[in-house]
């Protein structure tokens, strides 16, 4: 059975048994949507105190993801409780498993320091109830942020919490200011309180042990400062969410980014091909190091779904493997491995991945070119000593691709308000997107050709580990801060 203590432990960690100043900032702390009386949207959420933006960012990503045909609309007091009420009812059931599972709410007055001894008083609610009764708890709590999260925390269950983290003696929250963790986020973001953000789950090695991500698309997306200094790495999944909302992060606050144009988060076919090699990929390669061994690559085609064909034909494999092996280190690079396996896939033809991208032969082939090709094949099959097989000879590669580019207006929100800074802040400005076709061609694992190394504005350095390249016009005004 669930204690206070074991709620309060996943909340704080090691500050459980004592009331800090950070849970005394989060027991301030309310839902609560800007007044019609001033100049913030109608929206938007306010957060009053340092720590709970790692639920009020979520939350408020959501709303607008919910509302984005209609942000200028009037939006009542009571339309705002109702959505409010849907919102945070969708994020508790997200943390099910079945509907078996139970909902649980808990008023975060109960959940305190002195009353660790005390038994857990919470209130079930069945799910048809939920969000005609979640408001008005919470509400009636006067602690409807932090009583918020303990009854995630609850629903989701405290053991499986533990086992959705790296570290199952981990917490939700961490630093000066009670900010939230990564698994924090993730469970507001994807109802699983996961340790990272790359795409599915990466082996450690031969330890059995796995770091595990983001399992799917979600509907909201995350992207962070912390990706632009190389702290971490943030996978495809959360970059190219279900809408074109995103939960912007530095090392100490979030806000939220969100656009109009729904084209934000449908890939193309080759960006789409990108994200697919990568994460299987990655999967073999644990140490992020940028190269498989040359004895995972056929588990690894298998994963991409290679035709068995190909991978069965020794003759075939053995060509594909002296194209992309590193001579004599029995290891494949990353750039080699996507410049020919992405149009293995694209085409489904061995032989165009093994020329690559080249110019169009205009000279059709001689018999005699023909029938180089077959003796070799029949002195491979035939001699098991007679070293790797031919690969087909160098050609001329064509350039890149031209980039296209796409405008976009993007909108920028933070809610937190100061004394300086009494009224959240909405920033619209411009951008323009380059992309083009990278199938066959190099492309870096990771990308930090664009960064500046935290020397450059660090909104657009967040922007350009999901859009490399972006321009953006802040239409005079000063860029949003992340902080």
């Amino acid at each position: 059975m669930t204690t206070i203590m074991e709620l309060r432990e996943l909340m704080w960690g090691p500050s459980a048994v004592y009331e800090s100043e950070e849970e005394v900032r989060w027991m301030k702390e309310d839902f609560r949507f800007c007044s019609q009386e001033s100049s913030g949207p109608m929206w938007g959420l306010i957060q009053s105190h340092g720590g709970p933006c790692g639920v009020l960012a979520p939350v408020q990503a959501r709303i607008v993801s919910r509302i984005l045909p209609s942000l200028d609309s009037p939006l009542s007091t009571d339309a705002s409780n109702r959505l409010l009420s849907s919102i945070l009812a969708e994020m508790l059931l997200m943390t099910t498993e079945s509907l078996d599972d139970k909902i649980w709410l808990i008023d975060a007055a109960l959940v305190t320091a002195t009353s660790a001894s005390n038994p857990l008083q919470s209130t079930q609610v069945h799910r048809d109830e939920l969000e005609a009764t979640i408001v008005p708890f919470l509400s009636q709590s006067r602690h409807g942020v932090l009583s918020f999260v303990y009854s995630m925390i609850l629903t989701r269950q405290p053991s499986r919490l533990k086992q959705d983290m790296d570290d199952n003696g981990g917490s939700l929250t961490m630093g000066e200011f009670g900010h939230g963790t990564q698994e924090l986020l993730n469970l507001m973001l994807t109802g699983r309180a996961t340790s990272n953000a790359f795409d599915g789950v990466v082996p450690m090695g031969d330890t059995g042990l796995v770091l595990r991500g983001v399992m799917d698309r979600p509907r909201i997306g995350y992207l962070t400062q912390l990706e632009a200094l190389r702290y971490c790495a943030v996978g495809s999944y959360y970059k190219t969410p279900l809408a074109p909302v995103w939960v912007l992060g530095s090392s100490s606050h979030f806000t939220v980014l969100f656009s109009t144009d729904a084209s934000l988060v449908q890939e193309s076919t080759s960006d789409a091909l990108l994200a697919r090699v990568q994460r299987a990929f990655k999967h073999f390669d644990t140490m992020e190091s940028g190269f498989i061994l040359l004895d995972n690559l056929v588990e690894c085609l298998r994963t991409l779904q290679v035709d068995e064909g190909i991978l069965s034909n020794q003759y075939q494999m053995g060509r594909l493997f002296a194209k992309i092996e590193v001579p004599g280190a029995g290891i494949v690079l990353w750039e080699d491995f996507w410049r020919v396996v992405s149009i293995l896939l694209d085409t489904k033809d061995l032989q165009q991945a093994l020329t690559g991208k080249v110019e169009p032969s205009t000279r059709p082939r001689s018999d005699s070119d023909i029938a180089r090709e077959l003796q070799a094949q029949f002195d491979n099959e035939g001699t098991a000593s007679s070293g790797p097989p031919p690969t087909p000879a160098p050609a001329k590669p064509l350039p890149m691709e031209e980039e296209s580019f796409r405008k976009v207006v993007f909108h920028h929100y933070n809610g937190l308000v100061t004394t300086t800074n009494p009224v959240p802040r909405l920033v619209a400005f411009d951008a323009q997107i380059p992309s083009r076709n990278v199938v066959g061609y190099s492309v870096p694992l990771v990308d930090t050709s664009q960064s500046s190394g935290g020397l450059g504005c660090p909104i657009e350095d967040v922007l350009r580990t999901k859009w490399p390249g972006i321009e953006i016009n802040w239409r005079g005004q000063t860029p949003p801060r992340l902080d």
